[in-house]
């Protein structure tokens, strides 16, 4: 008896040790929010659960903005990038079928794309085909129909030999797009409709660029100058491909339901994830989103923001961290102070950069009267202030900046941090 007494004593100890970490985990996360909301870095959607466990569902407001900006849990957002999701798991649903295989190479869909006998669906899923970030100069483009992202892709080189590398590439997924169209009986957007968006009953979750109407949308808006504006229409109206819109409510419940085994066999399901986890973020201008799914810690993390000016990075490193119980910073005020470098150390930042992802962005870094300008391909230019002799910044109160590093051969790197996320640069002239 006494025996039973312990082991009943050491459960409900164990359960009371979770439900206390979960209260612990729950209040930091929304000190955290709040923090990067009332300084006006974050209004949006966030849903956080561990071990199905909801941590937090909130909906966060900066606080003295325009009441066009306001959410609430029922907002849907363009969610970007995080469609990729929904291709991806198409992908995977029409090879548990039988009509695709992740073997076939690309020339099999279509014959003429060069090197389509190098690239199989599986180099293109998992961002191993070699083919660049981007289309070139698609910027230009103000609609552009899937047939002609397929014509524009076929003139992209290859960035490396398919299978040897891995480089996010929004090309390869415009492909995997045109695979599900052609190889599904009705054609993509009813195969996605009734394989996903039907199936796993997400109410709230659809193919913008195809839908009527949008349920409680929540409006773009950025930050220019202090002043938070509201996008343009042509930003939402993008062309590219799975440009949907979603809630965290919708992420959450696909989250839950994806290994249940019920729509599709877990053994293919787990092909979502890599390593364990599945991470994708999105984002545009106007939005943000991101959908983490932790098979080893149990941790499913989502969401979704209609202001585009916070920092993505940081955010998502710290959330993590502080749900493994490792050291994080709660957001606080930032205010950088200039210093002054010498002009012979300025000269070595001088020269064009290109960026690592995506080969087609270059900067251009110039000394004029005693001060550093970067200048994008666009032709913007911006002024760099310096806070140390290699670490630049252009706005005071933000944690974006430039970072330059020596190499061996006696020349600089560039770094450049935005809205958070860390993106390296090579020297090219």
């Amino acid at each position: 008896m006494k025996h039973v007494v312990f082991i009943l004593a050491f459960i409900f100890s164990v359960n009371l040790s979770a439900q206390n970490n979960e209260k612990k985990y729950a209040k930091e996360l929304n000190e955290y929010f709040t923090a990067l909301t009332n300084l006006g870095k974050f209004n949006g959607n966030v849903l956080v659960s561990q071990n199905g466990h909801i941590l937090l569902d909130q909906s966060y407001n900066i606080p003295g903005k325009a009441v066009e900006l306001n959410v609430s849990k029922k907002s849907t957002f363009i969610i970007a990038s995080v469609s990729k999701i929904f291709i991806k798991y198409g992908i995977l649903k029409l090879a548990e079928q039988g009509k695709i295989k992740l073997s076939d190479r690309l020339n099999t869909f279509i014959p003429d794309f060069p090197n389509g006998n190098k690239i199989s669906v599986e180099h293109l899923l998992y961002h191993q085909s070699g083919l660049p970030r981007e289309i070139k100069e698609y910027e230009k483009y103000e609609s552009l129909s899937l047939e002609k992202s397929i014509e524009l892709a076929k003139s992209e080189a290859l960035q490396f030999e398919p299978g040897t590398s891995t480089l996010y590439s929004n090309v390869g997924y415009f492909i995997l797009h045109y695979i599900i169209e052609k190889s599904s009986e009705k054609g993509y957007q009813h195969f996605i409709d009734n394989e996903i968006i039907k199936k796993y009953q997400l109410e709230n979750t659809g193919e913008f660029n195809s839908a009527r109407s949008v349920s409680n949308f929540a409006y773009g808006f950025y930050n220019e100058e202090g002043k938070t504006l509201p996008i343009s229409q042509a930003s939402i109206n993008r062309f590219e491909t799975g440009n949907y819109y979603s809630t965290t409510a919708d992420l959450y419940a696909f989250s839950k339901k994806l290994l249940s085994g019920e729509h599709m066999k877990k053994e293919q399901a787990l092909k979502m994830f890599k390593d364990g986890l599945i991470i994708q973020a999105g984002g545009r201008p106007g939005y943000r989103a991101y959908y983490y799914q932790n098979l080893r810690s149990n941790v499913t993390f989502i969401f979704t923001a209609n202001f585009s000016d916070m920092p993505f990075q940081k955010v998502t490193d710290d959330i993590i961290s502080l749900l493994e119980g490792k050291t994080y910073t709660v957001p606080k005020e930032i205010n950088k102070k200039a210093i002054t470098v010498s002009e012979d150390i300025l000269k070595q930042y001088i020269g064009q950069f290109t960026l690592d992802v995506d080969k087609s962005q270059t900067f251009t870094v110039t000394l004029e009267n005693h001060f550093l300008y970067i200048t994008d391909k666009e032709g913007e230019k911006t002024k760099i202030y310096p806070e140390s002799q290699t670490s630049f910044f252009d706005t005071p109160d933000s944690e974006d900046g430039y970072i330059f590093s020596s190499k061996s051969d006696g020349t600089y790197d560039l770094t450049i941090i935005s809205t958070g996320l860390t993106l390296k640069t090579t020297r090219t002239k």
